[in-house]
């Protein structure tokens, strides 16, 4: 599928599950945190029963139950938002990340419950079935530079919400000035035109 139509990008992140340059910001839900507590007593008690017990193996189904619960919570999630996005817009551009090196980062367990691998696998997929166009760009820096004016803004920490650029004033969430950045590297990517905000 060859670049058409009106483009969006795609920001993951911390504070939000991700953010589009079209302003949505998708609330990051917390699927293995809600049944972690669960989860970590029917570990606990797993312990203490003998193995090969009839309780140890009803215990252990239980526990199987709920991965399966949360995995298929996750899932669900990740098509509905696939096809959020898939409605915005006609070709869509995300960062292209190593997610195994992700998984063993300060965020590790953040990543994992996200399952952002998965879902760009599923978005991947449903951009496909519905006649999108799908592409990836270069990640590093995303949240550094204007996606108005193209100047380096510098490092920000996590604490800081707001793009503000100190050239051409530009303000924006974060995030979303990030999704901004990586959608006009995906129009780069594919010889378009960036048109820039009045600011």
């Amino acid at each position: 599928m060859s670049f058409h139509g009106h483009p969006i990008g795609i920001d993951i992140g911390l504070e939000s599950f991700l953010a589009t340059s079209e302003g949505t910001l998708i609330a990051r839900p917390l699927f293995f945190k809600s049944l972690q507590r669960q989860l970590e007593l029917l570990q606990r008690r797993l312990r203490n029963k003998k193995l090969g017990s009839n309780n140890r193996k009803k215990l252990n189904k239980k526990i199987a139950r709920l991965h399966q619960k949360i995995s298929d919570t996750r899932k669900d999630f990740h098509f509905k938002t696939a096809h959020k996005i898939c409605d915005q817009g006609d070709s869509i551009f995300i960062e292209d990340i190593d997610f195994r090196t992700w998984a063993k980062g300060m965020f590790c367990k953040h990543t994992l419950d996200a399952g952002f691998g998965q879902f760009f696998t599923i978005l991947n997929h449903v951009a496909w079935k519905r006649g999108k166009y799908f592409g990836k760009v270069n990640k590093d820096g995303t949240s550094q530079i204007c996606p108005n004016c193209d100047a380096y803004t510098g490092k920000k920490t996590l604490d800081v919400r707001i793009h503000s650029c100190p050239e051409c004033g530009y303000t924006k969430n974060r995030d979303v000035a990030a999704s901004e950045v990586i959608r006009n590297r995906g129009l780069n990517a594919v010889g378009q035109t960036v048109l820039q905000n009045a600011c």
